[in-house]
């Protein structure tokens, strides 16, 4: 990966991380469970695979050139990496629904789109930061 790209993983890494630790807490007050605990950790680790996957992909397309390549290549990493997604939560409801749970799960891994929306703010906050200092 190039520099802007890792940069842009960190930060949304960044984003992940925190949306998992703000539903941790209120996680904390609202249902205080063991499993939902281990589903949001689950989902943060879902989101950060899923995000480096697309990065990756995005990464690899690009270089191609190729528009119709990229678009077919972009398109089938995304259907596999839902189709994997699937498999992991049927996994959790039939064999561990008692330590993990599924909605604390899908909430997690939605971390990623939490990650994805606050980059931008994140990027400014740390490029201020980095030139203040």
């Amino acid at each position: 990966m190039d520099k802007n790209t890792r940069i842009l993983v960190g930060e949304v890494s960044v984003g992940i991380l925190l949306f998992t630790m703000a539903a941790m807490l209120v996680a904390l007050v609202v249902y205080p469970e063991k499993s939902v605990f281990a589903g949001l950790l689950l989902g943060m680790v879902i989101a950060f695979l899923m995000f480096l996957s697309m990065a990756q992909v995005l990464e690899r397309s690009m270089r191609t050139g190729e528009p119709a390549a990229v678009q077919r290549r972009t398109i089938i990493s995304a259907v596999i990496r839902y189709l994997i997604l699937i498999v992991i939560l049927a996994v959790v409801l039939v064999y561990w629904r008692e330590q993990v749970n599924v909605i604390a799960l899908v909430i997690g891994v939605f971390g990623l789109k939490v990650g994805a929306y606050i980059q931008p703010v994140l990027h400014r906050f740390l490029n201020r930061r980095k030139n203040a200092g």
